[in-house]
């Protein structure tokens, strides 16, 4: 009888074990207590019923249990950093410049700022109108003033990002500017 009780008060003491760490445990909340509740339920009816040299494994089996959600956890936390991963896939598609046009963006700075005095009422000065892209191509008195596909070594655009030009007013913005070095540098194409 007394072995009996003694077999009965270790499987007991295994059980309340089992229950300490399993509340001890770093784990999830919810999961880690379940997972160990339930192998220790089911243990139980299969301590009573082998003898007790399964008690000790029992024992070793419970944390091992409670190690099982944390192992699981992990790769779940390296899962939100792949999702930041996501906006960096919709920055790459980036959409290509607008291309310019010569019609629609260049010569509408033309006629704003500099026809005044290349073709205009003060006649063309030096030479040069930029009333239309055929006179605008023929240059001046110092020969072409546009390079196409070479904006830097064309003489227009050095003027007007030195702000020699024009003369008798501000110096265009910036982003005017870049419109026509960058139709300079696509070609200077009639389009």
């Amino acid at each position: 009888m007394m072995r009996k009780s003694s077999k009965l008060s270790a499987l007991l003491l295994t059980i309340a074990l089992v229950a300490v760490l399993a509340a001890c445990a770093p784990s999830a909340p919810a999961q880690a207590p379940a997972a160990t509740q339930a192998p220790a339920a089911t243990e139980a009816p299969a301590a009573t019923q082998a003898p007790a040299a399964t008690e000790a494994p029992a024992a070793t089996e419970a944390p091992a249990a409670t190690e099982a959600p944390a192992a699981t956890e992990a790769p779940a936390a390296t899962e939100a950093p792949a999702a930041t991963e996501a906006p960096a896939a919709t920055e790459v598609p980036a959409a290509a410049p607008a291309a310019v046009s010569y019609a629609k963006d260049v010569q509408p700075i033309f006629d704003q700022s500099c026809v005044k005095c290349h073709g205009g009422s003060d006649g063309e000065k030096g030479g040069l109108s930029v009333k239309t892209y055929d006179d605008l191509m023929k240059g001046g008195e110092d020969g072409q003033v546009i390079v196409p596909g070479d904006a830097a070594n064309s003489m227009l655009v050095q003027a007007i990002e030195a702000g020699k030009m024009p003369k008798r007013a501000a110096k265009l913005p910036q982003a005017q500017i870049d419109t026509i070095a960058a139709w300079v540098a696509a070609g200077a194409q009639n389009n």
